[in-house]
Parts: C-alpha cells; structure tokens; sequence
C-alpha cells in the first residue's frame, strides 16, 4: 500500500492578544489553549513578541512562567495541545531584547542581529520540537518605495544565511508574504526567488494576504508548490483594489484603518469572504502539499472562542472533505 502523507492541522495563537489586561496570567493562557484543544486542534503556532507581559512570545518568559520548556511542553499535553509546530517573527516589529526598533533584511547593517534574533527562536523551535520558523519576508512596498536589485540581493542573503542558520538547527525557514509585500508582480517575485536557496529556504503561503493583494491563491499554490513549505488558512473579506499598499504608512492607513474604503475587517473566517476553497484544496491535494496547516483568527472580533469555533466546524466538514 502507497504512505501518501497528508497536511497536519494547527491553529495559531496569534488571536490571544497579548497586553497588560489579556493572556497575561497563566490561567488566560491555559484557558486559551483548552480552548484550542476543544475545538479539534492539538498543535499551535506561537507569534515571536516582546517583552515580559507577552509570555509565551520569547522563550525567555516561557521558561521564567513555566519553569523550563520540559515543563512548558509537558502543560501543553496536560491541556490538550501536543506539539508547537511553528512559530511566526516580524523583524520588523521591535525588540527590547535585541534593542531594536524594527529589523530590515533589505539593508546589509541589520543583517547580524536579525540572524541573531532568529537564532533564538530557531534554537527553542528545536528544542520544543517544533518544525518551522516562518519569517515575515519583506518590509512593505511603502518603506522603500519598491525594491532595487541592490535590495533585493540583500534581502536574498539575509535569508539564505537564516535558512543555513535554522537548517542547522534542524528547523526550516519559511517566508511568509504579506499584502504591503513590494514584490506583487508573479515575475518579479519569481525571479527574487530564484536568488534563495531552495534546499534552505521555503515559502508560507497566506490565503487571506495573498487574495488581499490580488491573487488567485490556488493558481498561486500551483505556479510556486515546490517551494510551498507551510500554510496559513484565514478568508480575506476584502481585495486591495486601489492599490493603497504602496502607501508610506499602509500598515496602519490601510491594514488597520481600512484604508479610502474603510474596510472594517480584512480577514474573515474560512468560508466567509473571497478565497476558493474548494479550487485551494484541490490544489493541495494535486500538488502533494504534506506540511502544516495553520489556521488563525486573525483580526477576530471577541469573544476569541467563537471565531475558533466557527473555523474548526469549517474545518471538519469542509475542509478535510475535500482533502479526503
């Protein structure tokens, strides 16, 4: 009989927002993660943060509120969750431990402390047992105006020293592309592509990013699936239609204040907005995808469990139907 390994499901927790009033306590955290567990999912994908009031988004806090990662990972089973499959790094966020504010891999003198920074989490994915370090991979189109050549090998290099670094450690590097992302153009991007190592590095396809910036993500999946290391499964309820990512500051005028149309939400739960779910699966499936599948909540109205469970029965009873 024929071993055809299947996609392995996950959720993130990147809905939990960390904060001085929310997922501070342990018992917010282990209320989230029963939660998780309830709703069908029993491996999670962590969000990299910062600072002591986010505490399972640095290892250091995971091992000052749990007392080490054995004892984390041991929780973890007790309330339902078996593994950490991957967690999520926006360099570009700040960091008061690296003392950052906001890593470029386009410029060359952000390089060594980026790498740096990605070994932390590179190193803690392997020692949790998790499989993949997915890395935002561009700074938005609106921070450079676009990307020179000149940027774009810079870019390239930075990651296939991360990818080399992770791979070492026995974890693999996936970049995840966003909708500010300056490489829209399929060619354009394909042809930055071809700059990064493919044994070292790899691509986390967003359903609701990449439908946000315009694109069909199963004809996406198709053109790039060799790549394809690690998916994220939200709906998009809008498009970019006016081409607002190119703005200076489209994280905040477009991404959170919705932009000239005042787009209240840009990402919906499965099966509520504009990506094809049924043309994705198949594509998953034609193509041999095995790796995780990750579902999020992100941009969830409360209460948090509502959004988790409306994904989980889309899951269950759409979904993996059309996997099967």
């Amino acid at each position: 009989m024929t071993d055809v390994r299947q996609p392995r499901w996950g959720y993130a927790t990147n809905q939990w927002k960390a904060g001085f009033t929310g997922f501070a306590r342990m018992e917010q955290q282990e209320r989230a993660l029963k939660t998780t567990a309830a709703c069908g999912f029993d491996a999670i994908e962590l969000t990299a943060g910062t600072g002591r009031w986010d505490p399972m988004g640095r290892p250091e806090n995971i091992v000052q509120n749990f007392g080490s990662v054995d004892h984390f990972k041991l929780k973890l089973r007790e309330w339902g969750i078996q593994r950490v499959a991957s967690l999520f790094l926006d360099p570009q966020q700040m960091s008061f431990e690296e003392l950052h504010h906001g890593l470029d891999c386009t410029d060359r003198g952000h390089h060594a402390l980026l790498l740096q920074q990605a070994e932390v989490f590179a190193r803690f994915l392997a020692e949790v047992g998790g499989e993949v370090l997915v890395v935002r991979a561009l700074p938005p189109h609106g921070k450079h105006g676009g990307l020179d050549a000149e940027r774009q090998a810079a870019a390239a290099d930075c990651w296939n020293a991360v990818g080399a670094m992770t791979a070492r450690h026995g974890v693999r590097t996936a970049l995840h592309l966003d909708a500010l992302s300056p490489l829209r153009e399929l060619d354009a991007f394909e042809a930055w592509l071809a700059q990064l190592d493919p044994a070292t590095v790899g691509l986390a396809l967003d359903t609701a990013e990449l439908t946000i910036a315009g694109h069909d993500v199963a004809a996406w999946l198709r053109r790039f699936h060799a790549r394809v290391w690690h998916v994220h499964l939200k709906d998009a309820l809008a498009t970019d239609t006016l081409g607002e990512y190119v703005a200076p500051n489209a994280e905040r005028a477009l991404m959170k204040a919705g932009g000239q149309r005042g787009i209240a939400r840009w990402f919906g739960e499965i099966g509520t907005g504009q990506v094809d779910w049924p043309a994705l699966m198949k594509a998953l499936s034609e193509t041999g995808y095995a790796g995780w599948l990750i579902v999020e909540s992100d941009q969830g109205p409360g209460p948090q469990a509502a959004s988790m469970m409306q994904n989980a029965w889309s899951v269950r009873h759409v979904l993996q139907p059309l996997l099967a």
